[in-house]
Protein backbone atom coordinates (compact mmCIF):
# COMPACT_ATOMS: atom_id res chain seq x y z
CA UNK A 1 0.00 0.00 0.00
CA UNK A 2 1.52 3.32 -1.04
CA UNK A 3 1.64 6.18 1.48
CA UNK A 4 -1.20 8.69 1.38
CA UNK A 5 1.07 11.57 2.32
CA UNK A 6 4.14 13.40 1.02
CA UNK A 7 6.79 14.90 3.33
CA UNK A 8 7.95 18.14 1.74
CA UNK A 9 10.36 19.13 4.51
CA UNK A 10 11.19 18.06 8.06
CA UNK A 11 13.39 20.23 10.28
CA UNK A 12 14.49 19.84 13.87
CA UNK A 13 13.61 22.97 15.85
CA UNK A 14 14.76 21.88 19.31
CA UNK A 15 16.66 18.94 20.79
CA UNK A 16 16.90 18.41 24.55
CA UNK A 17 15.43 15.68 26.74
CA UNK A 18 12.78 15.52 23.99
CA UNK A 19 12.78 17.16 20.60
CA UNK A 20 10.47 19.30 18.50
CA UNK A 21 10.29 19.03 14.71
CA UNK A 22 8.59 21.17 12.07
CA UNK A 23 7.04 19.11 9.30
CA UNK A 24 5.71 20.40 5.98
CA UNK A 25 3.52 17.86 4.21
CA UNK A 26 0.46 17.21 2.05
CA UNK A 27 -1.87 14.25 2.26
CA UNK A 28 -4.45 12.50 0.13
CA UNK A 29 -7.95 13.59 1.14
CA UNK A 30 -10.98 11.30 1.48
CA UNK A 31 -12.23 12.26 -1.99
CA UNK A 32 -8.90 11.25 -3.59
CA UNK A 33 -7.60 14.79 -4.18
CA UNK A 34 -4.53 16.15 -2.40
CA UNK A 35 -4.45 18.77 0.35
CA UNK A 36 -2.45 21.94 0.07
CA UNK A 37 0.83 22.20 1.95
CA UNK A 38 0.36 21.92 5.73
CA UNK A 39 2.89 22.92 8.39
CA UNK A 40 2.88 21.42 11.88
CA UNK A 41 5.22 21.40 14.85
CA UNK A 42 5.37 17.84 16.14
CA UNK A 43 6.73 16.83 19.52
CA UNK A 44 9.31 14.10 18.90
CA UNK A 45 7.80 12.11 21.73
CA UNK A 46 9.11 8.77 22.85
CA UNK A 47 8.85 5.06 22.22
CA UNK A 48 7.44 3.98 25.60
CA UNK A 49 6.71 0.74 27.39
CA UNK A 50 4.17 0.73 30.22
CA UNK A 51 2.97 -1.95 32.63
CA UNK A 52 0.10 -2.37 35.08
CA UNK A 53 1.49 -4.29 38.11
CA UNK A 54 -1.18 -6.65 39.48
CA UNK A 55 -1.09 -9.25 42.25
CA UNK A 56 -3.70 -11.90 41.30
CA UNK A 57 -3.41 -13.71 44.66
CA UNK A 58 -4.05 -10.68 46.88
CA UNK A 59 -6.16 -8.91 44.21
CA UNK A 60 -4.07 -5.76 44.52
CA UNK A 61 -2.77 -3.17 42.06
CA UNK A 62 0.49 -1.25 42.49
CA UNK A 63 0.37 2.43 41.49
CA UNK A 64 3.07 5.07 41.55
CA UNK A 65 3.20 8.84 41.97
CA UNK A 66 5.96 11.14 40.80
CA UNK A 67 6.18 14.83 39.98
CA UNK A 68 5.01 15.62 36.42
CA UNK A 69 5.79 19.06 34.99
CA UNK A 70 3.13 18.64 32.30
CA UNK A 71 0.37 18.61 34.93
CA UNK A 72 1.31 21.96 36.50
CA UNK A 73 -0.84 24.19 34.28
CA UNK A 74 -4.04 22.12 34.46
CA UNK A 75 -4.10 20.32 37.77
CA UNK A 76 -3.38 21.46 41.31
CA UNK A 77 -1.80 18.14 42.28
CA UNK A 78 1.21 17.41 40.07
CA UNK A 79 1.59 13.94 41.65
CA UNK A 80 -0.70 11.84 39.43
CA UNK A 81 -1.53 8.18 40.04
CA UNK A 82 0.24 6.21 37.33
CA UNK A 83 1.30 2.78 36.23
CA UNK A 84 4.92 1.91 35.46
CA UNK A 85 6.34 3.40 32.24
CA UNK A 86 9.67 4.19 30.65
CA UNK A 87 11.43 4.98 27.39
CA UNK A 88 12.51 1.90 25.47
CA UNK A 89 16.30 1.61 25.29
CA UNK A 90 18.16 1.53 21.95
CA UNK A 91 18.53 -2.27 21.72
CA UNK A 92 15.66 -3.14 24.04
CA UNK A 93 12.37 -4.85 23.28
CA UNK A 94 9.19 -3.30 24.76
CA UNK A 95 8.73 -6.32 27.08
CA UNK A 96 12.28 -5.95 28.42
CA UNK A 97 11.72 -2.27 29.18
CA UNK A 98 8.44 -3.03 30.98
CA UNK A 99 10.13 -5.66 33.16
CA UNK A 100 13.10 -3.38 33.95
CA UNK A 101 10.95 -0.34 34.70
CA UNK A 102 8.64 -2.29 37.00
CA UNK A 103 11.53 -3.40 39.16
CA UNK A 104 13.17 0.07 39.14
CA UNK A 105 9.99 2.03 39.85
CA UNK A 106 8.15 -0.33 42.25
CA UNK A 107 10.66 -2.88 43.52
CA UNK A 108 8.33 -5.63 42.24
CA UNK A 109 9.61 -8.38 39.95
CA UNK A 110 7.20 -9.39 37.18
CA UNK A 111 6.45 -13.13 37.21
CA UNK A 112 4.24 -13.13 34.11
CA UNK A 113 3.85 -10.42 31.45
CA UNK A 114 0.95 -10.15 28.98
CA UNK A 115 0.68 -7.60 26.17
CA UNK A 116 -2.49 -5.49 26.17
CA UNK A 117 -2.20 -2.98 23.34
CA UNK A 118 0.10 -0.62 21.41
CA UNK A 119 -1.11 2.83 20.39
CA UNK A 120 -0.42 6.50 19.59
CA UNK A 121 -1.40 8.59 22.67
CA UNK A 122 -1.59 11.96 20.86
CA UNK A 123 -0.93 11.64 17.09
CA UNK A 124 -2.14 15.19 16.37
CA UNK A 125 0.86 16.65 18.18
CA UNK A 126 3.34 13.87 18.95
CA UNK A 127 5.22 10.96 17.39
CA UNK A 128 5.05 9.04 20.70
CA UNK A 129 4.08 5.37 20.53
CA UNK A 130 3.18 3.31 23.63
CA UNK A 131 3.21 -0.41 24.36
CA UNK A 132 0.97 -1.47 27.23
CA UNK A 133 1.33 -4.65 29.31
CA UNK A 134 -0.09 -6.21 32.45
CA UNK A 135 2.42 -7.86 34.77
CA UNK A 136 1.70 -10.28 37.58
CA UNK A 137 3.71 -9.38 40.69
CA UNK A 138 3.83 -10.02 44.43
CA UNK A 139 2.50 -6.81 45.97
CA UNK A 140 3.62 -5.43 49.34
CA UNK A 141 1.98 -3.76 52.32
CA UNK A 142 1.99 0.01 52.67
CA UNK A 143 4.10 2.46 50.71
CA UNK A 144 7.73 2.85 49.72
CA UNK A 145 9.90 5.27 47.75
CA UNK A 146 11.76 4.01 44.68
CA UNK A 147 13.44 5.34 41.54
CA UNK A 148 16.93 5.79 40.19
CA UNK A 149 19.10 8.43 41.87
CA UNK A 150 21.05 9.05 38.64
CA UNK A 151 17.73 9.98 36.93
CA UNK A 152 16.64 12.15 39.89
CA UNK A 153 13.54 9.98 40.35
CA UNK A 154 11.45 10.26 43.51
CA UNK A 155 8.62 7.74 43.13
CA UNK A 156 6.03 6.99 45.81
CA UNK A 157 4.84 3.40 45.35
CA UNK A 158 1.56 2.24 46.90
CA UNK A 159 -0.48 -0.94 46.86
CA UNK A 160 -4.27 -0.74 46.58
CA UNK A 161 -7.03 -3.32 46.69
CA UNK A 162 -8.75 -3.71 43.32
CA UNK A 163 -11.94 -2.28 44.84
CA UNK A 164 -10.03 0.85 45.95
CA UNK A 165 -8.67 1.41 42.45
CA UNK A 166 -12.14 0.90 40.98
CA UNK A 167 -13.46 3.60 43.36
CA UNK A 168 -10.56 5.89 42.33
CA UNK A 169 -11.65 5.49 38.70
CA UNK A 170 -15.30 6.19 39.52
CA UNK A 171 -14.32 9.27 41.56
CA UNK A 172 -12.17 10.58 38.67
CA UNK A 173 -8.96 10.45 40.69
CA UNK A 174 -6.97 8.90 37.80
CA UNK A 175 -5.84 11.69 35.43
CA UNK A 176 -3.02 9.94 33.53
CA UNK A 177 -4.05 8.65 30.07
CA UNK A 178 -2.05 5.41 29.87
CA UNK A 179 -3.20 4.53 33.39
CA UNK A 180 -6.84 5.14 32.45
CA UNK A 181 -6.50 2.89 29.39
CA UNK A 182 -4.79 0.14 31.39
CA UNK A 183 -7.32 0.19 34.22
CA UNK A 184 -10.33 0.32 31.92
CA UNK A 185 -8.95 -2.66 30.01
CA UNK A 186 -8.29 -4.43 33.32
CA UNK A 187 -11.87 -4.03 34.56
CA UNK A 188 -13.48 -4.78 31.17
CA UNK A 189 -11.34 -7.73 30.03
CA UNK A 190 -9.20 -9.19 32.78
CA UNK A 191 -10.48 -8.91 36.33
CA UNK A 192 -13.08 -11.45 37.38
CA UNK A 193 -14.60 -10.61 40.76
Amino acid sequence: MKPKYKIINKKNIYKGFFELNKIEFSHEKHDGTWSGQIEREIFGGAHVSSLLPYDPIKKEIVLIQQFRAGAISRYDNSYLYEIVAGIIGKNEKPEETALRECEEETGCVVKKITPIYSYFPAPGSSESFYHLFIGEVDSFDGKRIKGLNNENEDILVSTFKVSEVHAMLKNKMIKNGVTLIALQWFFLNYFKD
